[in-house]
Formats: C-alpha cells, sequence, structure tokens
C-alpha cells in the first residue's frame, strides 16, 4: 500500500474527503517525525513504538577488498510493534472491523 492508497481508505472508513484525510495524515506523519528526530520515543497503545537509538561508531570491513574502514557514530529509526499488533499478527487475536482503533476493546459508542 503507497500513501495514496492509504489516504483513500483514510477518507473511505472515515467518511471524509480525500483532501481532509490527506492533510490528517500529513500532519501525524510531520509530528512523528519530528518528534522522534528530536529524540523523543513515539509511542501508540496498540500499534506500537517509534524511536530513533543511537549506533557507536565500529570498525568494519569492506566485502570486496577486505580493507578494514571505520563506520561513523549515528543513530537509527527502530519500530517496535504493540502488544494488541503482534496479537493480531500472530492470530491470537481478531483484526478489528474497518474504521475501529485496534487498541480498542469494547464496542463503538453511538
Amino acid at each position: 500500500m503507497n500513501k495514496q492508497q492509504l489516504i483513500k481508505e483514510i477518507a473511505a472508513n472515515g467518511s471524509i474527503s480525500t483532501a481532509r484525510a490527506a492533510e490528517a495524515l500529513e500532519l501525524v506523519l510531520d509530528t512523528l517525525v519530528r518528534r522522534v528526530l528530536d529524540g523523543d520515543a513515539v509511542s501508540v497503545t496498540g500499534f506500537g513504538k517509534l524511536q530513533a537509538v543511537h549506533t557507536p561508531a565500529r570498525r568494519a570491513r569492506n566485502p570486496q577488498t577486505g580493507e578494514r574502514v571505520l563506520v561513523p557514530a549515528g543513530r537509527r529509526i527502530v519500530f517496535r510493534p504493540g502488544a494488541a499488533f503482534t496479537a493480531m499478527a500472530r492470530g491470537k487475536r481478531p483484526v478489528p472491523e474497518a474504521g475501529r482503533s485496534a487498541a480498542r476493546k469494547s464496542p463503538k459508542s453511538a
């Protein structure tokens, strides 16, 4: 699924226009990226946790030449799926109907 397909599905499941769905998705993604790059961990109950992790400098070997090289310190982005997401992926928990949060356990109130 690409971004445009995701926007269309959000619009259909949320009964909103594609323009509003695109705006909402952009706001969520922009906030996630900015917070993670600022060093914060972003945790969404039932979905997972996204965070930047520091990687120290290390020595490595170029597999083509065998030459030893220094890999500089940096950071990588790590995603850890939440318990509900993992349980659904393993078939231990049913996937909720479209438009419902995976973290929600009680029926949607009217």
